[in-house]
């Protein structure tokens, strides 16, 4: 299930003509409730890009989204979507800043 809204959500996402979102935004991955009436909806952004406007512009997006869900699936209730930041990618982000640091202090002290 979540496999398939990620793949339906990251269509949709990458066919939106916001300009908060477009070509700036990949869909990372769905988490469904256990009751299917919730999904996060995690999405990462290009580096340097505004993630706080892209949120803006997916949860304005929210229904139409969702619209697609419901009609690409055969749910009896299609499930909210809500859009979060990818946690990952931001630490991952952070960590691989961390490292470019150390080595840029490295390099400066071998010479």
């Amino acid at each position: 299930m979540e496999s398939q809204l990620k793949e339906i959500t990251g269509e949709e996402v990458a066919s939106l003509s916001d300009p908060r979102i477009q070509g700036l935004v990949t869909v990372t991955g769905v988490r469904v409730s256990p009751d299917l009436a919730h999904a996060t909806v995690f999405y990462s952004v290009l580096a340097g890009e505004d993630e706080m406007a892209a949120k803006e512009g997916l949860q304005s997006a929210a229904g139409r989204i969702q619209a697609a869900v419901g009609t690409q699936t055969r749910l009896k209730r299609t499930p909210r979507l809500h859009f979060e930041p990818d946690p990952v990618v931001a630490r991952a982000t952070r960590i691989e800043a961390a490292l470019r640091e150390v080595r840029t202090d490295d390099d400066s002290h071998k010479e």
